[in-house]
């Protein structure tokens, strides 16, 4: 354990070394948190469990995207702390939001990870619902709601992102930032089948590797998270790819449609339209598209509404939805926004 201080306040957080005995291990975040854990957790084997109750140490992955997710971490938290009367730790972004108070039985964990890891057992770490489906269930289905990229390999590919948008903070809750060298985890690719290239933010010169070695091991490849700004770099391989067949998914969070919209999110209009285009050629191709929307935004008292759904199904397979989050967490309205948005 140590103090630490970042851009939301100073606090006391506890690292891989903190955890004791038995460890039980759920995550409420994102497939990227996810990954860097179970790399963690298959280095460990046998220090996991599957019943929290068997736990010394009961760790939950928390995301802080929106107020609604943090809600739904502490309530997973209070959940397991109820259950098991023992003090949770708190992993993923949520732990490094100094600013957003944690109830006392809650400890702060860093970013828990190990690199170059073949993920040989992907159940090591429960996988909690996805909150906003209320009516979730397990698929095989990418294209069932809350499924997407839910039973694929995550190669862990990097971590980090250096975008600077209005709405987002990852740069700073995701720890060092690092990319993995695409020849080393080559074995890794060819061990594993639906593989998905998973990081905060791929980079281009990433993603142009990775499109050669899926065509020189003719092996179908999908990519998750990849800005429209990189996705257009890329355009001629992944167009490539995709006449060869060798590109199921692809996944651009394109975030809006809207001009004025994007220019308030610091997005560009221009990277964002031509990527909404490229991604539309790619599904002709017949790759599945997937993107994230921010459903309202808003900015100096103005309220944006931001739900396109014919433009969304014209080009797009898949979306999942965001309220825009402030940044400032307050219970209350949380859960008021919880029973607006969700239920």
């Amino acid at each position: 354990m140590k103090e630490i201080k970042n851009i939301f306040g100073t606090g006391k957080i506890y690292n891989q070394n903190d955890l004791e005995g038995k460890i039980y291990a759920t995550s409420a975040a994102c497939m990227s948190v996810w990954s860097d854990m179970l790399s963690y957790a298959n280095v460990n084997k046998d220090r996991f469990v599957k019943n929290p109750e068997e736990a010394d140490s009961i760790v939950v992955l928390g995301c802080q995207v929106t107020d609604l997710a943090v809600l739904n971490d502490l309530e997973v938290a209070n959940r397991l702390h109820n259950k098991t009367g023992k003090d949770i730790y708190m992993g993923g972004c949520l732990a490094q939001r100094m600013d957003i108070p944690l109830p006392d039985y809650i400890r702060r964990l860093d970013v828990v990870r190990e690199y170059g890891v073949d993920l040989e057992d992907l159940k090591l770490i429960d996988y909690e619902k996805p909150f906003w489906v209320p009516d979730f269930k397990e698929s095989n289905d990418n294209l069932a709601n809350g499924n997407l990229f839910r039973n694929y390999y995550p190669l862990k590919i990097g971590a980090g992102c250096h975008g600077k948008c209005k709405y987002c903070t990852i740069r700073h809750t995701r720890g060092d930032g690092y990319e993995a060298v695409p020849e080393n985890q080559i074995d890794e690719f060819l061990n594993h089948e639906n593989v998905v290239l998973t990081s905060d933010s791929p980079t281009p010169s990433q993603v142009k590797a990775w499109c050669r070695i899926a065509k020189d091991t003719n092996k179908e490849i999908s990519i998750r998270n990849i800005e429209p700004q990189n996705l257009i770099t890329c355009k001629d391989e992944l167009l490539e790819l995709a006449n060869l067949s060798l590109l199921k998914i692809v996944h651009c969070p394109v975030q809006s449609f809207d001009a004025e919209l994007l220019k308030a999110m610091n997005r560009s209009v221009e990277l964002t339209n031509q990527a909404v285009k490229l991604l539309k050629q790619l599904k002709e191709l017949g790759v599945i598209t997937a993107t994230n929307i921010i459903i309202d935004y808003t900015v100096d008292g103005k309220t944006y509404r931001n739900l396109d759904e014919d433009k969304l199904n014209e080009n797009f397979d898949y979306y999942s939805w965001n309220p825009y989050f402030d940044g400032n967490f307050d219970m209350d309205r949380a859960k008021e926004r919880f029973k607006k948005y969700i239920k």
